[in-house]
């Protein structure tokens, strides 16, 4: 789900940070020019990142960069190094990113450092991404997986395979889709997060209905559909139903097909969905139906249940 903020909300969020940033650089004032002072500038250009002071914050973070450089401290480096990665993103400028990002990744892997080298390889990998350089920021995204893998990160896992099927559905290789899909599945089913299995389910069966594979494709759709049931996700419900129907039909099973549009119609009547109760009714009168058989059938449907 995506939310708006419209720009009276935008200023006010503006306003608010903009006073954390003034506190901090009151507190700053008072502190010697040590490790303290430059973690409290840091977070004062990460604040200003948020609210596209760029300048300020390039200028905060290169002061930080400089003063880790001096005193020889290489996690505090990379750190920065790390940040202007994040600036050059919000910026545009991906190349730029890319640099900085893979900077600070050298010095986190000398170090062992394993969740930041999993940071890095992500802006590495959205950054190419955003070039349309899509070999190269598959290949970093599929060295982040395995890097996730190793370390147990199933969120930074999600992320990078979410980018890779972006890549992979550019490129219409159904082969390797197949597997990231699958590889999704199993990440989301160790976090037991329902939305994510169906969807992964339902990608499942859309691939199997693209290559013609009707059977597999409804075993998908009812796996997703079942889980959305369990959960009581409606609208996965609704979009799991029409599947099922569909990869019926295909497979000539018309009047199974038939019944599945039949629920699928209650429900979006139910939840009040006006487009998916249009679509069906058409894919009903497709089968024959008129409008009246529709609601005998409907109210056939609803007395049995």
């Amino acid at each position: 789900m995506y939310y708006t903020i419209n720009s009276e909300e935008n200023e006010l969020l503006k306003e608010e940070i903009q006073e954390i940033i003034n506190k901090k650089k009151e507190n700053i004032a008072d502190l010697e020019k040590g490790a303290d002072y430059f973690k409290e500038l840091s977070d004062i250009g990460l604040l200003q990142l948020q609210i596209e002071e760029y300048t300020l914050a390039e200028q905060n973070f290169l002061t930080c960069l400089k003063y880790f450089e001096k005193q020889k401290d290489r996690l505090g480096k990379a750190s920065a190094l790390g940040i202007f990665g994040v600036l050059y993103v919000k910026k545009g400028e991906y190349k730029k990113a890319i640099d900085y990002y893979e900077e600070a990744f050298t010095i986190y892997d000398e170090l062992r450092e394993q969740n930041e080298k999993i940071m890095c390889l992500k802006g590495i990998g959205n950054s190419y991404l955003k070039l349309n350089k899509l070999d190269k920021a598959s290949e970093v995204l599929f060295k982040c997986c395995e890097i996730c893998s190793e370390n147990k990160d199933i969120y930074s896992f999600l992320d990078c395979i979410g980018q890779l099927i972006q890549i992979y559905e550019i490129k219409e290789d159904w082969e390797i889709l197949r597997e990231l899909y699958q590889k999704a599945l199993l990440a989301f089913e160790k976090i037991n997060d329902k939305k994510g299995m169906i969807t992964s389910y339902f990608n499942l069966g859309i691939l199997n209905k693209r290559n013609q594979k009707y059977q597999n494709a409804l075993t998908f759709f009812k796996k997703g559909t079942n889980v959305a049931i369990d959960s009581n996700y409606s609208e996965f419900i609704l979009k799991g139903l029409s599947y099922v129907g569909e990869s019926l039909f295909y497979l000539g099973k018309i009047k199974q097909a038939k019944d599945e549009f039949i629920k699928a119609l209650d429900l979006a009547q139910k939840i009040g969905a006006n487009n998916a109760i249009r679509q069906i009714s058409i894919l009903l009168k497709s089968f024959g139906l008129s409008d009246q058989k529709i609601k005998e059938e409907l109210r056939k449907y609803q007395e049995e249940n």
